[in-house]
């Protein structure tokens, strides 16, 4: 369970908060349905918005069979200030601050720019276009991961936090509450991609990739992206006590992906001389194994630790 703590605004009524919810429901849903929209529109017929039918950057993409990732960053691109503008009159319903809504919706937006040129830049590094990773493989599927936490965050309305409460946390703690749940968020999604990317193209033994790869890069993915969280968490808190509660459960994280990274490897050896199909049965129970054993030895259970991701209580003011 990830959570974030954050004061509560004034009481409403019951009737009131359905209402909000609903808005907030149907402005999110319509803010994705007309980015979309919007987003195939003008990269499929950019004439009929008055652009060049074949600009420059749009031949580029084609011919690198990137149509689909393209079209996810410019969803993207769009979903985040068309969100913000239907999610605002929702936010004055709610109490909620725009001026701070506004300004992460602009950091939001500014990352999904950066996620797009760092994007076009390292899909070199991923399977070539004529390969199992072309348009709608590998790499659109990181590409989406990498956005989506931003345009949920931005379609949902959760970027307009309630005006501080009853107990009393200031505006930037709620922001920078925001900002750590986001980042743990879109660190666990990455670190599950990555990890399961790791472990489709490992190659030592090539055998021994389906241990690498699921449920091995699932788990050790995760927990390595959670660390990474975490840790970013731990920077945006200022109460000391919160700090380092969140530091140690960050280098707790680190240290199971550390330990789930070698048992997969080791389980991976096997292929030298088993079949890749008995490999990859013998990667479930290792695991299980694994964190029966931690369970019952401490000096393992220090490497292995099956944790709950929570952001402490009142760290951000």
């Amino acid at each position: 369970m990830i959570t974030a703590r954050s004061g509560s605004g004034p009481e409403l009524s019951e009737a009131h908060v359905k209402r909000v919810k609903a808005l907030r429901i149907t402005a999110g849903t319509v803010a994705g349905v007309a980015s979309l929209a919007l987003a195939l529109a003008l990269t499929l017929t950019p004439e009929s918005f008055g652009l060049p039918p074949s600009p420059a950057l749009y031949e580029k993409v084609r011919a690198e069979e990137r149509g689909l990732e393209g079209i996810v960053v410019a969803w993207a691109l769009l979903a985040v200030p068309v969100g913000g503008l239907l999610q605002t009159p929702v936010a004055r319903l709610r109490g909620a601050r725009i001026t701070a809504g506004w300004a992460l919706l602009a950091g939001y937006w500014l990352y999904v720019l950066l996620v797009a040129v760092a994007a076009w830049q390292v899909q070199g590094l991923l399977p070539p276009p004529d390969g199992p990773g072309k348009s709608g493989g590998l790499f659109g599927a990181l590409t989406a991961l990498a956005l989506a936490t931003p345009v949920c965050a931005a379609c949902s309305g959760a970027v307009f936090r309630p005006v501080p409460g009853e107990h009393g946390d200031t505006l930037g703690g709620q922001v920078r509450g925001h900002l750590a749940t986001v980042a743990l968020l879109s660190w666990c999604f990455n670190g599950v991609f990555v990890g399961m990317l790791i472990g489709k193209n490992f190659g030592l033994p090539r055998s021994g990739s389906f241990a690498m790869f699921f449920p091995g890069g699932l788990l050790w993915g995760f927990h390595a992206g959670a660390a990474l969280g975490m840790l970013i968490g731990a920077r945006l808190q200022r109460a000391p006590e919160a700090r380092a509660a969140t530091t140690d459960a960050a280098a707790s994280l680190a240290r199971t992906a550390t330990a789930l990274l070698l048992c997969c490897l080791c389980v991976a050896q096997l292929g030298w001389i088993l079949p890749a199909w008995a490999v990859a049965l013998g990667g479930f129970p290792a695991l299980i194994a694994l964190f029966t054993l931690a369970s019952r030895s401490e000096r393992l259970g220090r490497w292995v630790e099956f944790r709950t991701l929570e952001l402490p209580k009142g760290g951000f003011d």
